[in-house]
């Protein structure tokens, strides 16, 4: 029996992560901080892949809308009055490169925070080098290219990196055209039931739900949509827990809102007994322990 094929890099992305996971120090707090903040910049994006939950057009389809640069400044502000010390990705649920101001909003958020990560899950259609030398320039970290056809592009990402003297760190090409045998290389999981995976790869083992595990994504990270909705998850697709928007709030106010901390100490305790989590068969323990502790201390142990 052939072995099921699975993208290299997975292994290494996981590690990058949990390096980059730190725990921030910060005495005006005395609760964890979010480390990591996921944006999804606009509303589209130009491909229908199969394991995507917007291979359904009724579900997501393309609006043309996106983060407003006001609001982008807002909450820069207010993450620079609390020492942000974390990353932020675009990624979420759109093609990053589509945003008709990316470069601006990069440099951005390089000016606002010199020492911060900044990183583009893309899927590379709109990647050339003028676009990439531009967000390098503007003080882009690490972009993630996911080879979704041809592995023959390949060739051409590779070209770039070399031409702007970045390591494999920071311009990190994904083989994504393994097919659907292999799950299009792949760690497939359902995005907190938006997709049957069952239907078109391999997909996990069959897992009784909801899981008997907690999850660790709500203790370190911060998912924002572009119209300024947070999400619990980012594994939220279908958008069912929709903590609050930072257009009208204070993202620290939303992060430690009583919704959220319910959320925390169900999790916790290993119960997965609400939407979307009860649908979700998300690992959700490979990254954030630490987060995870540090949450169990400040709820079980802070009036004691």
């Amino acid at each position: 029996m052939n072995k099921k094929i699975t993208d290299i890099n997975i292994n290494r992305q996981d590690q990058f992560n949990q390096k980059n996971l730190v725990l921030q120090k910060n005495n005006k707090f005395k609760y964890p901080i979010f480390s990591s903040i996921e944006l999804n910049i606009h509303g589209s994006c130009n491909r229908r892949c199969a394991f995507c939950p917007r291979v359904d057009e009724e579900l997501y389809p393309n609006l043309d809308e996106y983060l407003d640069i006001d609001f982008f400044k807002k909450m820069l502000r207010e993450l620079k009055q609390n020492n942000y010390a974390g990353r932020m990705g675009f990624s979420g649920f759109c093609e990053p490169l589509l945003h008709k101001n990316i470069v601006e909003i990069v440099g951005l958020y390089k000016e606002t925070f010199p020492e911060n990560r900044l990183e583009i899950v893309t899927n590379g259609d709109y990647l050339d080098f003028d676009t990439a030398k531009k967000l390098f320039d503007n003080g882009l970290y690490n972009i993630r290219v996911s080879l979704y056809t041809n592995p023959k592009n390949e060739k051409k990402f590779l070209e770039i990196r070399e031409k702007l003297n970045l390591s494999e760190e920071r311009f990190f090409v994904r083989h994504r055209n393994l097919g659907k045998k292999n799950d299009f290389g792949l760690v497939l999981n359902n995005r907190a039931g938006s997709v049957d995976y069952s239907r078109i790869g391999q997909g996990q083992k069959i897992k009784e739900l909801p899981l008997k595990q907690g999850c660790n994504y709500p203790m370190f990270k911060l998912f924002i949509d572009y119209n300024g909705d947070c999400l619990l998850c980012s594994n939220d697709w279908a958008k069912k827990k929709i903590i609050g928007n930072a257009k009208k709030q204070n993202v620290y106010d939303i992060w430690h809102s009583e919704l959220v901390n319910r959320a925390r100490k169900m999790l916790l305790n290993n119960n997965r007994n609400f939407s979307p989590c009860d649908k979700c068969d998300v690992d959700g323990l490979l990254n954030g322990n630490d987060f995870k502790k540090s949450w169990e201390k400040y709820f079980f142990e802070k009036k004691n």
